[in-house]
């Protein structure tokens, strides 16, 4: 409705009605939304699903490598098929000593399952049909990574044969548009960026060594396999804020995987869950419990 100031209010007054009406005010809105800066501290604090921001929340960033930096394709459809096809040549290579300490720990891999997972039940079908080291490792690499086993034996084996391939060119390490972008934010603002991937140490030098924008392993302040647990564990986590000198909480996790995200927020890290093309989708309690980035450049903000 029309309102009016207090100086047409007491002009009329003064005129009691005689006379024409004083001349209408034009309203003029404001030029902003508020008249003066209100206190909305509440609203700045992290909740369990605000994006947290280094370095504000955290000056470390720990980062999975598979559906966070670098796409789910490019291992699924490009570095496990590399290992797969080019086996049995590879192999061919490898002196006895060396590829009975493989198949040992191979072995040892499938050690550490069930007796009745599918890549024990795989190769006990086989077992009899094995006479030499060559094939028991051929065998055990190939009945691990038909199901998806992620063991240190296996992992370093395919280490040594990315190494292989990266050095002929064959194959150069994919990296999303926005990876190097972030790395030289949190290198400009002193944050420190380390890895943890279920794929060897080795293997991720190896691929961030070789790139289509080049090396750059140099960014990274640490680097953290299998070797310091099974990333589905809360311990793991642990374990590596102890390495890297800091406490549980100084750490932001990132990935893809909602099992990862789990044991790390137990743990006590800050955890932040990764959608990338192609990667497994979330779960709706995994949406509800934390955070979402789909470009790591979300992450990086102010003091």
């Amino acid at each position: 409705g029309t309102y009016h100031n207090e100086e047409d209010k007491c002009a009329m007054e003064v005129d009691g009605g005689g006379g024409p009406p004083p001349a209408k005010r034009q309203k003029v809105a404001p030029a902003f939304n508020a008249a003066g800066a209100t206190n909305n501290d509440v609203d700045l604090e992290c909740t369990g699903t605000t994006i947290p921001l280094v370095p504000r929340d955290a000056k470390i960033l720990l980062l999975d490598i598979e559906g966070t930096t670098t796409s789910i394709s490019f291992v699924k459809d490009v570095l496990f098929p590399y290992v797969l096809s080019n086996l049995d040549t590879y192999l061919d290579g490898v002196e006895s000593q060396k590829l009975d300490k493989v198949k040992d720990a191979l072995g040892a891999d499938l050690a550490a399952l069930d007796d009745n997972h599918p890549s024990n039940v795989q190769v006990s079908k086989t077992m009899a049909k094995l006479n030499c080291a060559k094939a028991f490792v051929a065998c055990y690499v190939r009945s691990l990574m038909a199901h998806d086993v992620k063991a240190t034996g296996l992992k370093s084996l395919q280490g040594q044969m990315w190494k292989a391939g990266y050095a002929s060119g064959e194959l150069v390490g994919h990296l999303y548009s926005d990876f190097i972008p972030m790395l030289n934010w949190c290198k400009s603002n002193a944050v420190k960026v380390c890895i943890y991937s279920s794929g060897s140490i080795g293997a991720q030098k190896l691929l961030f060594g070789h790139t289509a924008e080049g090396d750059i392993t140099s960014y990274f302040g640490g680097h953290f396999d299998t070797t310091s647990g099974s990333k589905r564990e809360m311990e793991s986590y642990g374990t590596i804020a102890k390495a890297l000198g800091v406490e549980v909480n100084e750490v932001i996790f990132v990935s893809d995987l909602e099992a990862e995200l789990r044991a790390a927020k137990e743990a006590g890290m800050v955890a932040v869950a990764a959608v990338r093309p192609g990667n497994v989708p979330l779960s709706a309690e995994a949406k509800d419990d934390f955070p979402i980035v789909r470009s790591l450049l979300q992450l990086c903000g102010a003091d």
